[in-house]
Protein backbone atom coordinates (compact mmCIF):
# COMPACT_ATOMS: atom_id res chain seq x y z
CA UNK A 1 0.00 0.00 0.00
CA UNK A 2 0.67 3.73 -0.62
CA UNK A 3 0.91 4.29 3.13
CA UNK A 4 3.38 1.65 3.52
CA UNK A 5 5.73 3.88 1.56
CA UNK A 6 4.63 7.02 3.34
CA UNK A 7 5.37 5.96 6.74
CA UNK A 8 8.83 3.89 6.02
CA UNK A 9 10.04 6.69 4.34
CA UNK A 10 9.57 8.77 7.09
CA UNK A 11 11.66 6.41 9.60
CA UNK A 12 14.11 6.20 6.36
CA UNK A 13 14.82 9.33 6.00
CA UNK A 14 15.67 9.95 10.11
CA UNK A 15 18.16 7.11 9.60
CA UNK A 16 19.56 9.01 6.30
CA UNK A 17 21.16 7.90 3.06
CA UNK A 18 24.47 8.20 3.87
CA UNK A 19 24.38 5.52 6.52
CA UNK A 20 21.61 3.27 4.46
CA UNK A 21 24.51 3.57 2.10
CA UNK A 22 27.29 2.03 4.59
CA UNK A 23 24.72 -0.75 5.67
CA UNK A 24 23.66 -1.84 2.43
CA UNK A 25 26.65 -0.77 0.04
CA UNK A 26 29.75 0.64 0.41
CA UNK A 27 31.11 3.41 2.51
CA UNK A 28 30.76 7.18 0.72
CA UNK A 29 33.29 9.74 0.60
CA UNK A 30 32.24 12.71 1.53
CA UNK A 31 33.35 15.94 -0.85
CA UNK A 32 31.96 19.10 1.16
CA UNK A 33 28.28 18.71 1.40
CA UNK A 34 28.23 16.01 -0.25
CA UNK A 35 28.81 12.42 -0.94
CA UNK A 36 29.88 10.15 -3.43
CA UNK A 37 29.60 6.35 -4.05
CA UNK A 38 30.63 4.18 -6.94
CA UNK A 39 28.02 3.58 -9.87
CA UNK A 40 26.38 0.14 -9.60
CA UNK A 41 25.73 0.56 -13.46
CA UNK A 42 28.96 1.27 -15.02
CA UNK A 43 32.93 0.19 -14.49
CA UNK A 44 32.94 3.37 -12.07
CA UNK A 45 36.86 4.36 -11.63
CA UNK A 46 35.90 7.56 -9.95
CA UNK A 47 33.08 7.46 -7.27
CA UNK A 48 30.36 9.32 -9.59
CA UNK A 49 26.76 8.77 -7.60
CA UNK A 50 26.39 12.02 -5.34
CA UNK A 51 24.44 11.50 -2.09
CA UNK A 52 22.51 14.64 -0.51
CA UNK A 53 22.17 14.23 3.31
CA UNK A 54 19.94 17.32 2.86
CA UNK A 55 17.18 15.83 1.05
CA UNK A 56 17.99 12.14 1.81
CA UNK A 57 18.23 11.93 -2.31
CA UNK A 58 20.82 10.19 -4.76
CA UNK A 59 21.79 11.27 -8.68
CA UNK A 60 23.94 8.79 -10.66
CA UNK A 61 26.31 10.60 -12.99
CA UNK A 62 27.46 8.28 -14.43
CA UNK A 63 23.77 6.64 -15.77
CA UNK A 64 22.30 9.21 -17.33
CA UNK A 65 21.46 11.27 -13.96
CA UNK A 66 19.57 8.33 -12.55
CA UNK A 67 18.28 9.89 -9.10
CA UNK A 68 15.54 9.26 -6.82
CA UNK A 69 14.53 8.99 -2.69
CA UNK A 70 16.11 6.32 -0.28
CA UNK A 71 13.82 3.51 -1.23
CA UNK A 72 14.72 3.87 -5.03
CA UNK A 73 18.54 3.83 -4.33
CA UNK A 74 18.30 0.19 -2.57
CA UNK A 75 16.03 -0.57 -5.49
CA UNK A 76 19.10 0.71 -7.94
CA UNK A 77 21.85 -0.51 -5.74
CA UNK A 78 20.40 -4.26 -5.29
CA UNK A 79 18.76 -4.26 -8.98
CA UNK A 80 15.53 -4.90 -7.34
CA UNK A 81 12.27 -2.94 -7.44
CA UNK A 82 10.76 -0.65 -5.00
CA UNK A 83 8.51 -3.11 -2.61
CA UNK A 84 11.12 -5.48 -2.33
CA UNK A 85 14.09 -2.55 -1.51
CA UNK A 86 11.14 -1.39 0.97
CA UNK A 87 10.65 -4.58 2.48
CA UNK A 88 14.39 -4.91 2.73
CA UNK A 89 14.91 -2.08 4.67
CA UNK A 90 11.86 -2.76 7.19
CA UNK A 91 13.33 -5.87 7.66
CA UNK A 92 16.42 -4.56 8.33
CA UNK A 93 15.86 -1.90 10.00
CA UNK A 94 12.88 -3.01 11.82
CA UNK A 95 10.56 -0.45 10.72
CA UNK A 96 6.95 -0.08 11.36
CA UNK A 97 4.09 -0.93 8.71
CA UNK A 98 0.71 0.94 7.48
CA UNK A 99 -0.85 -0.64 10.57
CA UNK A 100 1.35 1.14 13.19
CA UNK A 101 -0.21 4.31 13.37
CA UNK A 102 1.33 5.07 16.70
CA UNK A 103 3.76 8.14 15.64
CA UNK A 104 5.40 8.07 19.16
CA UNK A 105 6.15 4.30 19.30
CA UNK A 106 8.18 5.24 15.64
CA UNK A 107 9.84 8.04 17.06
CA UNK A 108 10.90 6.20 20.20
CA UNK A 109 12.30 3.38 18.08
CA UNK A 110 13.92 5.35 16.04
CA UNK A 111 15.68 7.71 18.97
CA UNK A 112 16.76 4.24 20.82
CA UNK A 113 17.62 3.11 17.07
CA UNK A 114 19.97 6.33 17.17
CA UNK A 115 21.44 5.90 20.69
CA UNK A 116 22.27 2.18 19.98
CA UNK A 117 24.31 3.48 17.06
CA UNK A 118 26.19 6.26 18.97
CA UNK A 119 27.23 3.60 21.75
CA UNK A 120 28.34 1.72 18.72
CA UNK A 121 30.49 4.84 17.37
CA UNK A 122 31.80 5.42 20.73
CA UNK A 123 32.54 2.00 21.43
CA UNK A 124 34.60 1.55 18.68
CA UNK A 125 36.64 5.09 18.96
CA UNK A 126 37.32 3.40 22.71
CA UNK A 127 38.91 0.23 21.29
CA UNK A 128 41.09 1.97 18.48
CA UNK A 129 41.83 4.55 20.83
CA UNK A 130 43.15 1.51 23.46
CA UNK A 131 44.46 -0.52 20.83
CA UNK A 132 46.18 2.46 18.88
CA UNK A 133 47.76 4.11 22.55
CA UNK A 134 48.77 -0.11 23.67
CA UNK A 135 50.89 -0.07 20.17
CA UNK A 136 52.93 2.92 21.00
CA UNK A 137 53.37 1.91 24.17
CA UNK A 138 54.98 -1.67 23.39
CA UNK A 139 57.04 0.26 20.51
CA UNK A 140 58.52 2.71 23.90
CA UNK A 141 59.36 -0.48 25.32
CA UNK A 142 60.76 -1.97 22.49
CA UNK A 143 63.18 0.40 21.56
CA UNK A 144 64.09 0.40 25.25
CA UNK A 145 65.22 -2.75 25.25
CA UNK A 146 67.01 -2.30 22.18
CA UNK A 147 69.51 0.42 23.17
CA UNK A 148 69.94 -1.74 26.56
CA UNK A 149 71.17 -4.70 24.17
CA UNK A 150 72.71 -2.22 22.08
CA UNK A 151 74.78 -0.47 24.25
CA UNK A 152 75.45 -3.57 26.74
CA UNK A 153 74.23 -2.41 30.04
CA UNK A 154 74.20 -5.75 31.48
CA UNK A 155 76.67 -8.97 30.42
CA UNK A 156 75.01 -11.43 28.26
CA UNK A 157 73.73 -14.44 30.14
CA UNK A 158 72.95 -12.46 33.19
CA UNK A 159 69.53 -12.47 34.67
CA UNK A 160 68.88 -8.82 34.58
CA UNK A 161 70.59 -9.64 30.56
CA UNK A 162 67.81 -12.45 30.45
CA UNK A 163 65.15 -11.02 31.85
CA UNK A 164 65.42 -7.98 29.08
CA UNK A 165 66.00 -10.53 26.15
CA UNK A 166 62.37 -12.16 27.15
CA UNK A 167 60.39 -8.87 27.66
CA UNK A 168 61.90 -7.89 24.02
CA UNK A 169 60.29 -11.39 22.63
CA UNK A 170 57.05 -10.76 24.30
CA UNK A 171 56.56 -7.42 23.37
CA UNK A 172 57.57 -8.12 19.63
CA UNK A 173 55.10 -10.89 19.73
CA UNK A 174 52.07 -8.94 20.90
CA UNK A 175 52.81 -6.29 18.43
CA UNK A 176 52.67 -9.07 15.54
CA UNK A 177 49.33 -9.61 17.15
CA UNK A 178 48.04 -6.21 17.64
CA UNK A 179 49.65 -5.13 14.11
CA UNK A 180 48.39 -7.96 12.49
CA UNK A 181 51.58 -8.36 10.16
CA UNK A 182 51.95 -12.39 11.44
CA UNK A 183 51.10 -13.80 7.64
CA UNK A 184 50.74 -17.65 9.38
CA UNK A 185 48.50 -16.31 12.26
CA UNK A 186 46.62 -14.32 10.27
CA UNK A 187 46.42 -15.69 6.38
CA UNK A 188 42.99 -13.79 6.24
CA UNK A 189 41.86 -10.51 7.50
CA UNK A 190 39.34 -9.91 4.90
CA UNK A 191 36.82 -12.59 4.06
CA UNK A 192 35.92 -13.39 -0.07
CA UNK A 193 32.55 -14.32 -0.16
CA UNK A 194 32.67 -15.03 -3.69
CA UNK A 195 35.63 -17.70 -3.31
CA UNK A 196 33.58 -18.76 0.32
CA UNK A 197 36.79 -17.74 2.02
CA UNK A 198 36.31 -16.95 5.76
CA UNK A 199 37.62 -14.34 7.46
CA UNK A 200 40.82 -14.41 9.94
CA UNK A 201 39.49 -10.66 11.84
CA UNK A 202 37.62 -12.19 14.55
CA UNK A 203 39.82 -14.37 15.62
CA UNK A 204 42.73 -11.14 15.16
CA UNK A 205 39.89 -9.24 17.74
CA UNK A 206 39.74 -12.10 20.46
CA UNK A 207 43.75 -12.31 20.37
CA UNK A 208 44.13 -8.14 20.96
CA UNK A 209 41.17 -8.14 23.65
CA UNK A 210 43.31 -10.56 25.97
CA UNK A 211 45.96 -8.49 25.19
CA UNK A 212 44.57 -5.23 25.90
CA UNK A 213 42.69 -7.05 28.87
CA UNK A 214 46.20 -8.00 30.38
CA UNK A 215 47.23 -4.39 30.33
CA UNK A 216 44.08 -2.95 31.62
CA UNK A 217 43.77 -0.74 28.66
CA UNK A 218 40.79 -1.65 26.95
CA UNK A 219 37.91 -4.58 28.39
CA UNK A 220 34.85 -6.18 25.84
CA UNK A 221 31.61 -6.97 27.43
CA UNK A 222 30.79 -10.63 27.67
CA UNK A 223 28.16 -9.91 24.97
CA UNK A 224 30.84 -8.41 22.39
CA UNK A 225 32.82 -11.30 23.32
CA UNK A 226 30.28 -13.83 22.57
CA UNK A 227 29.03 -12.02 19.62
CA UNK A 228 32.64 -11.98 18.31
CA UNK A 229 33.55 -16.16 19.08
CA UNK A 230 30.28 -16.09 17.57
CA UNK A 231 31.77 -14.73 14.17
CA UNK A 232 34.87 -16.49 14.25
CA UNK A 233 32.92 -20.30 14.53
CA UNK A 234 30.25 -19.11 11.69
CA UNK A 235 33.74 -18.04 9.76
CA UNK A 236 35.31 -21.51 10.16
CA UNK A 237 32.32 -23.31 8.87
CA UNK A 238 30.92 -21.35 6.77
CA UNK A 239 30.45 -22.30 3.03
CA UNK A 240 30.74 -20.44 0.12
CA UNK A 241 27.97 -17.97 -0.43
CA UNK A 242 27.01 -18.03 3.21
CA UNK A 243 26.61 -14.81 4.61
CA UNK A 244 26.35 -13.24 8.53
CA UNK A 245 26.71 -9.81 9.40
CA UNK A 246 28.88 -9.14 12.78
CA UNK A 247 27.34 -6.35 15.41
CA UNK A 248 30.76 -5.75 16.06
CA UNK A 249 32.04 -2.87 14.23
CA UNK A 250 35.47 -2.30 15.72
Amino acid sequence: MKSDFTIAKEELNRIGIIKICSDFYIEPKQRGSIFFTKSPSTPDKTFSLALYSSSNTFTDFANANHSGDVIAFVSYIKGINNWQALRTLKNFYGLIDSQEVDKQEARRRIQLQQQEEKKKAKRQQEFKAALFGEIDHLKRWENIYKAIMKKQIYEPFTSEWCYCIKEQQQINLQLDILCAIDSKMYVRMKPNPSMGLSSDRPQWLLDVLSILAEHGSFKATKAELEEIITQRDFELTRKSGADRRCNIEW
